[in-house]
């Protein structure tokens, strides 16, 4: 595949001109998922307007990813998915902490992600507080329905937090017609790490009066590949202090291997009860725990798949997740009325080593950190770590009425409540600061966020003369955010006293969409859109610092998008595509002042523009290709100097150029069996980022093969990922303490994967 950026805009360029209007954008698996075994490719139904349609018929950029789509391409996390789909980059230290970005809007300040992440009917808000992020849940895709990535913003329908665009996981829902089961079982081998394994299992039971109950089990093992090396001695810095010691030739006392090893447990249950053909009722509960004994994070230098300390300090991670939710579904005579109420908590613990990064800070101060040793007894710190505990809480209504049928006029409204509560507690307590400071207390810190949102919305589309579609849609949103901050120990300066910080704000985000739609193949639609994320309050910041804002407003996005979506040669060819232009207004910056306080301020300005192409293309009987481009340029308009900030730089965690290959063939032998392959290479431009300083990450290529045969009610495949055995650099990862110059702690993808892949249906 051609990497360089000319010839890649060129090729999303002769794309827009065979579409013949702007370019593309929708499903690699084009408009639908795009089988291989028959010259149409099939359609996906979607739910992106609250409402089921197809996506080629829906006039909005959007991507969906069938649950068949995902077994073929043995895609088993949304990282993996996001590789693959233009428009949408992420930030990761590792499972159940990564961050998703779309179109160049990245959630560095703030509380509130700039991308909604829905479980059904479920908006799955992040920890607010957290120290990696706002990072999502990181649940198995198996057994899902479909993925919908809905580009641009969704603000009308899907409301705050969804500036960038909206991600929408729709399980399977339990069929009351027949019985049904499945399972699968994965097992693989990794370089340098071990075993890993992989049971899921679903069971469908029709019960009582058109009812049944749907229950998905998952459990997860993944060996690791990450080392963790306590060295003795550890080599102190060199260079006058300004390079790491040459930690790759230091003695190794201990080796704890594999550690980054991860179990995840977790499962579903949904009862589906229909008492009339008129009323649905479906409840149902989710549990998920991640365990992990250390982040898919390396030294950077030396660059080798292993973490270097000077004592055995373990990094432990936990996520559990519990959600509970009730959907209510009437049908009138030409509209119906649904109600979507759901409770869920979830749990982030992580602990991360800080020996170096003090040894390196307090050196600083008392002379050059080289003179600083590390071990107690000649005077040093000795070992030290930091915890994060965050905690949120959510509970949230939605009531919409609908309209029903296929006449030309179609309408939606509703009402929006959430209430969400959120605690994080940061504490180090380091034995080796008693000497210096008296106390081993070096920070211990605790914050607590409570966000009230209520919204109103409304959208509906006529059809008009000649084939025109017309669309409008506002929501209002109005939100009451309030915080109570604590601080103690070394960090604090003496500071104790708990700080109050109050916020609310309300407005308008409206959206206005025209598309052409003269038969079922061809859609060319434009949209204007505004999207926004709720502000919130600061924490007062104690002297000699100045003053902070008591709160920063929300920040917005004016969005302006052509697009179209094309079916060809008798279906036979899918090419889905648009170009975009947004402007980001008062951006919530994080200010770091130098007396150590941090605060959230609107500061400057930011703006993207870019194009995506999915193109599926059924070349002969049984063979598919799929290619996906996409171009984003992101960048800071004004300069903010402190949130160190500059116009003309590329927003972080934002690659210029993705890309995506991929040939599937299916050919039938025997009775009823069919031989299936499939190669992948999935190309992600390099990165901006930032810890210490900023820096960049380069590009990289990840190749992944799956051969094997499969029957109506079973398959077994063997599979490669990471073909190349290549070591891409995801994501810088921040200290919850302090980041230094000379090291950067960066995640990594999973080395070579040689495995097998047996699934059965009952």
């Amino acid at each position: 595949m051609t990497r360089p950026k000319a010839a890649v805009g060129a090729a999303v360029a002769g794309m827009t001109l065979c579409a013949g209007l702007a370019v593309a954008q929708s499903s690699a698996q084009a408009a639908g998922g795009a089988s291989a075994s028959g010259h149409e490719l099939e359609q996906i139904v979607v739910t992106a307007e609250k409402r089921r349609s197809t996506v080629q018929s829906t006039p909005i950029s959007i991507t969906a990813l069938s649950g068949a789509d995902l077994t073929a391409a043995g895609l088993s996390s949304m990282v993996a998915v996001a590789q693959q789909v233009p428009g949408l980059s992420f930030k990761t230290s590792g499972p159940g902490q990564t961050e998703f970005e779309m179109r160049g809007l990245t959630s560095t300040g703030g509380e509130s992600p700039t991308v909604g992440f829905y479980l059904d009917e479920t908006a799955l808000t992040p920890p607010a507080m957290a120290q990696n992020g706002k990072v999502v849940i990181d649940p198995d895709l198996y057994d899902l329905n479909r993925i919908e990535v809905l580009r641009g913003p969704q603000g009308t329908l899907y409301g705050a937090g969804s500036m960038g665009g909206t991600v929408k996981l729709v399980t399977n829902e339990p069929d009351p017609r027949s019985f049904a089961a499945s399972a699968q079982a994965i097992g693989s081998g990794t370089d340098g790490g071990g075993f890993n394994h992989t049971f899921n299992a679903m069971l469908n039971a029709p019960l009582w009066n058109n009812s049944a109950l749907r229950v998905v089990v998952t459990d997860k093992h993944i060996a690791g590949w990450i080392d963790r090396d306590v060295l003795n001695p550890f080599p102190l810095e060199t260079n006058n202090s300004t390079l790491r010691g040459d930690v790759a030739a230091a003695p190794v006392a201990q080796r704890i291997k594999q550690s980054n090893w991860e179990i995840l447990k977790g499962g579903r249950a949904t009862l589906l009860v229909q008492p009339t053909d008129r009323l649905r009722v479906s409840a149902g509960v989710m549990y998920q725990r991640i365990n992990q004994g250390a982040p898919n994070t390396i030294d950077v230098p030396p660059g080798n798949e292993v973490h270097y300390q000077p004592f055995d300090v373990s990094e432990p991670f936990q996520d559990v997740f519990n959600l509970y939710h009730l959907n209510v579904k009437y049908e009138f005579d030409g509209f119906q009325v649904v109600s979507a109420t759901s409770n869920w908590t979830r749990r982030q613990l992580q602990t991360q080593d800080i020996s170096e990064a003090m040894q390196y800070y307090i050196g600083g101060f008392l002379g050059p950190p080289a003179n600083f040793p590390f071990s107690t007894a000649a005077g040093g710190l000795g070992a030290g770590s930091i915890s994060e505990d965050d905690y949120s809480r959510q509970v949230s209504e939605e009531l919409r009425v609908a309209s029903t049928g296929d006449g030309a006029w179609q309408w939606l409204m509703g009402g929006y409540y959430s209430n969400f509560r959120a605690t994080s507690h940061v504490y180090s307590y380091y034995d080796g600061f008693t000497a210096l400071f008296g106390t081993n207390n070096l920070a211990d810190n605790h914050r607590a966020l409570g966000v009230d949102q209520y919204a109103l919305f409304g959208e509906t589309s006529y059809l008009l003369p000649d084939h025109l579609k017309a669309t409008v849609g506002a929501r209002y949103f109005t939100y009451h955010s309030n915080s109570a901050t604590s601080v103690s120990g070394i960090s604090a300066n003496g500071t104790s006293a708990t700080l109050h910080g109050l916020a609310a704000n309300s407005g308008v985000t409206p959206k206005v969409n025209l598309a052409y739609i003269p038969n079922d193949d061809l859609t060319v639609y434009a949209t204007i859109a505004k999207g926004f994320r709720p502000g919130g309050p600061n924490s007062p910041i104690p002297p000699p610092c100045t003053p902070a804002p008591t709160q920063f407003g929300p920040d917005s996005v004016w969005s302006y998008e052509l697009g179209e979506k094309a079916r060809l040669f008798d279906s036979r060819v899918s090419l889905n595509g648009d170009v975009y232009y947004e402007l980001w207004n008062d951006v919530q910056q994080q200010v770091a002042p130098g007396c150590g306080y941090k605060f959230t301020t609107n500061a400057g300005k930011a703006k993207a523009y870019g194009a995506e192409v999915e193109l599926a293309l059924n070349l002969a009987e049984g063979w598919l290709l799929s290619q996906n481009l996409g171009y984003t340029h992101a960048t800071n308009s004004t300069t903010v100097t402190a949130a160190g900030v500059v116009s003309g730089d590329r927003l972080l965690d934002v690659p210029e150029i993705t890309a995506n290959t991929s040939i599937a063939y299916r050919r039938p032998f025997g009775h009823a069996l069919a031989f299936v392959a499939r190669a992948t290479n999935s190309y992600v431009g390099s990165i901006q980022d930032i810890t210490y300083t900023r820096n960049t990450l380069p590009s990289y290529d990840l190749v992944a093969a799956r051969a094997g045969v499969e029957a109506d009610r079973w398959s077994a495949t063997l599979f490669i990922d990471n073909l190349t055995n290549k070591r891409a650099l995801l994501s810088n990862t921040g200290a919850l303490s302090a980041n230094i110059s000379i090291l950067n702690r960066v995640a990594t993808n999973q080395p070579r994967t040689i495995g097998a892949d047996l699934s059965v249906k009952f």
